[in-house]
């Protein structure tokens, strides 16, 4: 009610005042004569004082009464409960009834206030304003803010002084003084009102912030004040001066210019906290012997890195360790995470060292942690030799200068040779360890020998699974960081290059794996019935979908099924191949076995041979020792065939070696026609192996044991390869995808499964869990549109922000 008051007494003073603000916008009164501008100012002014003088000639405050009564006719209530609730009982106020009555009535007017609601105000400009003039002056209004909104200040203070001459007098200079804090704080930019300046509140600018002023107009070159400090303005161009300065420190901040203070502010420089970083929890091990560290870091504008410094205990001086840990986010000013890191193979693995954690900020401020003290976590080898060799390794750690007992070591280590199943590169390694620590006395031939021997007992332990394992698990990691760092096109590629070789020779790995278990007669199991096989082809087609992702710019959903890639891999790894042959394989393993079998009699009768061709040029055997002849006969039973020949068995009939070898010849044709009947086909060099037996026999026939050196050897030859091309064409027949690619490398638990136990769906390995991977249709239709915005890109006659536009998608995708 106050409110419609109010707009009775004031719509008429209004009014004028609109009439006026739209008259100044227009710029009309300082377009008229001075004595007609200032009358008019007289009218309105009167005008006016009159609309206020008549408007508040009535007025009153509105009553409790006018009040209660609104808000009886607001609700809609009948019989006036506001007012009744105050009547009282005029007589009979000793008759119950009478009393009860009263009382049922008092109930009903109570129940009746609930009603009650403060309605709106009641619409009176077209009671007071029937002719409505307050549309014309708002026309007018609407018109003038359209047309004079920009220098609206410059117009009402020209429509306030009719005829008044100013002569144009230079004011002061404008000053403009921006602050620009650094990315990093994440704090906006600051423009300093000239007109706060004094000594009041400081104002809070952080650290390394910039100082961007500019001055125009004004006497003379303008300085910059940081409380003593004082800096001059550059100009860069007429009565134009700028300055740029970075803000390390000070308390006060003043522009000056011509011996005057243009403006000045109380500052108060914020300080860059140095973060912090700790140990959520002691360094630990995982089962697999994986170091894991846990922290909590904190920083007041957001951590750029996290790493882990590894020192040793009795050798502080060393080079450390640097791990790099990784953030949950980017520049998190709070991080709790975990990490893990394999650091078995590290000379440091198995001794004790202090760990310090440390956290750096986008300002380059280091934070670290207490130092902790542990055992690096180390490998468990169950081979006797790839075990030895580790110590060894440790020795050269804890005392790099204590050569002489590991060269020992490694030389008895080699002339046992059965310890490590005659293998000639195991053999070469330690030849090679032990003399590069006997003639090489550099700095660095320490640590190669290390890795030299950590390699060598991996192949012992694994064979070339483990090193193949590394290699593409470091792969792997280079991928997915180049991934989520936006690393460019041409990099991504080289890695996924990269990454498909080392898949390649993982599987390879995992192919000469098998052939060496059913080389050792390693008994298999049959599968079950719901068990599938994965062929390698489906390994290459995820990885050829995530090249196609990331050429596409879904880099996310690329990373998301390169980490089931490294899924399935893993799973893979841990297979044992022995249990991927189903029954029907059986025989044709075991024809596999016999072949190993007769190429190591093959082997002994190439000795045999050897050692009569020597017989008859000198008159008598040559001793097997270590000497340059002793090493190559020590890997191909040289030892043995030594033995055998100061047993006697030297002195056996050329005749009798002649039968031999044709009975080794005619075990062959039998074991190809089996391998025939099993594989569909015989590899060539097996038919190459028993020609060059044929040409041996013969030789030996003649009585001619050095003729029979060469064909025997080119059958040893053959028949490897032949066991090699027999097992590949084995593997391939028991997978799913017989002739493709490098055949069977792992099993799906059960129908339409993963070997990770996940649906897939009906496209197979389309559809992994945690990631949508996009069908072909959908990637090439990106492709087109990649193409079709660089074909655009390169053409110059297309509007300059279009370009721009095409750059941003670009550069995004």
């Amino acid at each position: 009610m106050l409110f419609e008051t109010l707009l009775r007494c004031l719509w008429r003073a209004g009014l004028v005042v609109g009439l006026f603000v739209a008259l100044a916008l227009l710029d009309l009164l300082p377009a008229l004569p001075g004595w007609l501008h200032g009358l008019l100012l007289v009218t309105l002014a009167i005008a006016f004082l009159l609309a206020l003088w008549r408007g508040f000639a009535g007025f009153h405050w509105p009553s409790f009464a006018e009040a209660g009564r609104r808000l009886e006719q607001d609700a809609g209530v009948a019989h006036r409960p506001l007012t009744a609730i105050d009547d009282r009982l005029a007589g009979g106020g000793g008759d119950r009834a009478t009393e009860a009555l009263w009382q049922e009535h008092r109930r009903r007017l109570l129940s009746r206030l609930s009603q009650l609601r403060a309605g709106k105000p009641h619409p009176v400009m077209a009671a007071v304003d029937p002719r409505a003039l307050r549309a014309l002056v708002a026309l007018l209004l609407v018109v003038g803010v359209a047309l004079g909104h920009a220098d609206w200040r410059e117009r009402l203070s020209a429509a306030l002084q009719p005829s008044i001459a100013v002569a144009e007098v230079a004011g002061p200079a404008s000053l403009d003084v921006w602050v620009n804090p650094p990315a990093y704080t994440e704090v906006a930019p600051m423009l300093l009102d000239p007109s706060l300046t004094g000594d009041g509140a400081a104002l809070a600018i952080p650290v390394n912030s910039t100082i961007l002023a500019q001055v125009q107009g004004g006497r003379g070159e303008p300085s910059l004040a940081i409380d003593e400090a004082v800096r001059p303005f550059e100009t860069i161009a007429e009565n134009t001066y700028r300055l740029s300065h970075d803000l390390l420190a000070g308390d006060r901040l003043a522009v000056r210019q011509d011996n005057e203070e243009l403006a000045a502010w109380p500052i108060e420089v914020v300080p860059d906290l140095v973060p912090e970083i700790e140990f959520l929890s002691p360094p630990g091990r995982t089962d697999r012997a994986i170091l894991r560290l846990e922290y909590l870091a904190e920083d007041d504008y957001g951590l750029v890195s996290v790493n882990a410094r590894i020192t040793r205990i009795d050798k502080p001086e060393a080079e450390p360790i640097e791990l790099a840990l990784p953030l949950p986010g980017s520049n998190v000013r709070d991080a709790e995470n975990s990490s893990y890191h394999d650091l078995t193979p590290h000379p440091w693995a198995g001794i004790a060292v202090e760990i310090t954690l440390t956290a750096q900020d986008a300002a380059e401020q280091v934070g670290e942690s207490d130092p902790v003290r542990t055992v690096l976590p180390e490998r468990i080898f169950n081979h006797p030799v790839a075990r030895a060799l580790v110590e060894l390794r440790k020795q050269l750690t804890l005392d790099p200068e204590a050569r002489l007992p590991v060269v020992r070591a490694l030389s008895e280590l080699y002339r046992r040779p059965d310890h490590f199943f005659h293998d000639i590169v195991v053999a070469l390694a330690l030849r090679v360890a032990e003399r590069r620590l006997i003639h090489d006395g550099s700095e660095e031939a320490v640590p190669q020998v290390q890795q030299l021997l950590w390699d060598t007992a991996l192949r012992i332990e694994d064979g070339e699974l483990s090193i193949a394992e590394r290699d593409l698990r470091n792969i792997q990691r280079q991928l997915q960081e180049a991934l989520a760092e936006g690393a460019s096109d041409e990099e991504i590629q080289q890695l996924m290059d990269a990454l498909e070789d080392a898949i390649s020779r993982f599987l390879q790995a995992l192919t000469e794996q098998l052939q060496q278990q059913m080389a050792e007669g390693e008994e298999t199991q049959p599968l079950g019935p719901n068990t599938q096989l994965m062929d390698s082809s489906q390994l290459q087609e995820l990885l050829d979908q995530a090249r196609e992702m990331a050429q596409s710019g879904a880099r996310d959903a690329a990373r998301e099924l390169l980490s089931q890639l490294q899924n399935i891999l893993e799973n893979l790894r841990a297979m044992p191949f022995g249990q991927m042959m189903t029954g029907e394989g059986q025989d044709a393993l075991q024809t596999l076995r016999n072949l190993e079998e007769l190429m190591q009699r093959q082997q002994e009768l190439l000795d045999r041979s050897h050692q009569r061709a020597q017989q008859g040029q000198q008159g008598q055997s040559q001793p097997g020792g270590e000497g340059e002849q002793g090493q190559p006969r020590m890997g191909q039973g040289g030892e043995q065939s030594g033995r055998q020949g100061r047993q006697g068995q030297g002195r056996q009939s050329q005749s009798g070696d002649a039968g031999l070898q044709e009975a080794l010849r005619r075990e062959l044709g039998e074991l190809m026609r089996r391998l025939g009947d099993a594989l569909g086909d015989i590899p060539r060099p097996l038919g190459r192996a028993e020609q060059a037996m044929r040409e041996a026999r013969d030789a030996l026939g003649r009585g001619q044991p050095g003729q029979a050196i060469d064909p025997q050897t080119r059958a040893l030859d053959q028949l490897q390869q032949g066991i090699q091309d027999s097992a590949q064409a084995f593997m391939e027949q028991m997978g799913p995808g017989q002739g493709q690619g490098q055949g069977t490398v792992g099993m799906q638990q059960g129908p339409g499964r993963d070997p990770l136990g996940r649906q897939t769906g009906e496209g197979g390995l389309e559809a992994l869990e945690g990631v949508r991977i996009p069908d072909r249709m959908e990637i090439r239709r990106a492709r087109e549109i990649l193409d079709e915005l660089r074909r655009r890109r390169g053409e110059r006659s297309r509007p300059t922000p279009e370009l721009d536009y095409i750059d941003r998608l670009l550069q995004q995708f």
